[in-house]
């Protein structure tokens, strides 16, 4: 199905019913999740409600931003955009917003982010190179050391995990490097 043109940074040109489907659904699981390890932990923070609000938003692009880098419509989109990639990258600050919005350290949040952010770039010089997925994976997995070597609560450690596999993974790497790019028309509905 075809995009409404303000959403395409998001979801690119078209996505699939099930796709859309997909990214919902996680949406609403990932967000239960984070809601119960906040009240598992007694962790709702002590702050104002536009800063909560911020951050509720926040919390939920980074969920399902984490499922729609993964779906053809966004690889395809950014695939076609090599310039749309940088600035995608460059703009996701999200973690240190979520972190000063739960009044989480922001050092470790600042620590996060440049992991992230220089692992992307890396991987973004490397698009469409064959062991770009490899490489990918290994800056994960050493992210998710980084990430639980850190002693912030476990809800913003597993929001910190999946903003990693948002910019490092799902978005900086070429999930469909053999599929030829559909750009604007595909020949699918």
């Amino acid at each position: 199905m075809k995009i409404p043109s303000q959403f395409r940074e998001v979801l690119g040109t078209h996505q699939s019913g099930i796709a859309l489907s997909s990214i919902g659904l996680m949406t609403l699981f990932g967000c239960y999740v984070v809601y119960v390890l906040f009240v598992r932990q007694h962790s709702l923070p002590d702050v104002a409600w536009w800063q909560l609000a911020i951050g509720d938003l926040l919390v939920i692009d980074v969920i399902a931003g984490c499922v729609a880098n993964f779906t053809k419509g966004t690889n395809d989109y950014y695939k076609a955009r090599s310039q749309s990639r940088w600035v995608f990258i460059a703009i996701h600050v999200h973690i240190i917003v979520i972190a000063w919005a739960y009044n989480i350290a922001l050092n470790e949040s600042a620590i996060i982010w440049g992991y992230t952010i220089v692992t992307a770039a890396i991987l973004n010089t490397l698009y469409g190179h064959k062991s770009q997925a490899l490489i990918a994976i290994v800056f994960v997995l050493l992210g998710a050391g980084v990430i639980a070597s850190l002693s912030s609560p476990l809800w913003f450690q597993c929001i910190a995990g999946l903003f990693l596999v948002k910019v490092c993974y799902a978005f900086s790497v070429d999930h469909y490097v053999n599929d030829v790019l559909q750009h604007e028309h595909p020949t699918d509905p």
